[in-house]
């Protein structure tokens, strides 16, 4: 027995490591606007070769070029929440390469769609528990809650 855990041991720490750094970001622009900015980044900021592209799906594979070194890679772009907010989530994976690779490329997308399209349109405003009531019921209950109010100004 103890024969055998040891030889699992040995077996585990002898496999090679995987690099599976993948690095994800968030962007509060339309989805439109983060898959052509990323298309344009890669193609022709970069000029990396792209290999396959579907918009609907919201993925790229291409070839991240280096010194003459190719090696593929992949974009994730899918829309998203959070909270009531709709966001895009870009992913990139390019397993081959340190994850700061990844990192320095959602870095210049944001730095991209900032320079393109403005700053992100503004989260929506909370709304107060009450006044979602207000708005489920009926409009006279939501006056007369605020006709009182309006009439207490000093």
């Amino acid at each position: 027995m103890r024969r055998l855990l040891l030889v699992l041991l040995a077996l585990v720490f002898a496999a090679p490591p995987t690099a599976d750094a993948r690095r994800s970001d968030s962007h509060a622009y339309r989805y439109d606007q983060v898959w052509s900015a990323s298309l344009r980044l890669l193609r022709v900021d970069y000029g990396f070769p792209l290999r396959d592209r579907d918009e609907n799906l919201g993925y790229v594979l291409f070839d991240y070029v280096d010194g003459g070194r190719s090696v593929p890679g992949s974009f994730e772009v899918v829309r998203t929440r959070q909270g009531e907010r709709e966001v895009v989530r870009v992913t990139v994976n390019i397993p081959a390469m340190p994850s700061y690779v990844e990192r320095m490329i959602l870095d210049k997308l944001q730095r991209k769609l900032r320079e393109e399209y403005g700053e992100p349109l503004p989260a929506p405003p909370r709304r107060e528990p009450s006044e979602e009531r207000g708005a489920e019921g009926d409009d006279a209950s939501a006056d007369e809650e605020e006709a009182p109010a309006r009439g207490r100004r000093r």
